[in-house]
């Protein structure tokens, strides 16, 4: 397993959560009380840009405030996810609203699994987004930014490895959860792209990946 010094966890905490301050995305998912939305939300999120859920999300909240109303105004054939590339996913959130509509959302990981169409990832981010408790967050975009910063190789299965999650782990905070996940998704989306925007981040001066850049001009 990758051990960062305490120092640079440190440094890659402060100053991210001092970038997202200034600069986070005001979604309206990020601002709901809806638990129902909330997760929708996150499942429509998942693998999919921000901007083109936004519309979709606000429609979705428009007509469907409960997950009764849901499955009373539509069957696993209504094609919610039309714009989002996702059609395979309607069954899922049918047969998910089924479940909530049964037994409510559950407040723990282990319980929220057991919904039909919620995995780890969408799981992690409801806990920790829309509840503030402590859930590591995975995904390709965090993946590329600690490799980056705290200086290994990755690939696309990187995030399934056992001593990753390890390192997430570590890096993660044990208190304002909420913030820092935001934080990581943000600056991964924004900053830490698949083309960096080095001359833009606040976490250049420690950045293994910035270090070795400037060392092959």
């Amino acid at each position: 397993m990758i051990s960062p010094t305490s120092k640079k966890l440190f440094s890659f905490r402060r100053r991210i959560k001092e970038w997202y301050l200034t600069r986070k995305t005001n979604y309206p998912w990020r601002k709901t009380k809806n638990k129902w939305h909330a997760l929708v939300a996150e499942i429509m999120l998942q693998r999919t840009n921000a901007d083109q859920v936004k519309p979709v999300y606000q429609k979705f909240v428009k007509n469907y405030r409960t997950p009764e109303d849901f499955l009373k105004k539509c069957s696993k054939n209504t094609n919610i996810f039309k714009n989002l590339g996702l059609i395979w996913r309607n069954e899922l959130l049918f047969e998910s609203a089924k479940a909530i509509s049964k037994y409510g959302i559950p407040n723990n990981k282990e319980k929220l699994l057991q919904i039909p169409g919620i995995g780890n990832y969408i799981a992690s981010a409801f806990l920790s987004l829309h509840l503030n408790k402590r859930a590591v967050l995975i995904d390709s975009n965090i993946v590329r930014l600690y490799a980056r910063y705290f200086g290994f190789s990755y690939d696309g299965e990187t995030r399934r490895k056992k001593w990753f999650y390890e390192l997430a782990d570590s890096i993660t905070p044990k208190r304002n959860i909420k913030e820092f996940n935001y934080s990581i998704l943000d600056f991964s989306r924004n900053i830490c792209t698949y083309r960096p925007h080095c001359n833009e981040c606040s976490l250049r001066r420690k950045c293994s990946y910035f270090e070795k850049s400037q060392k092959q001009e």
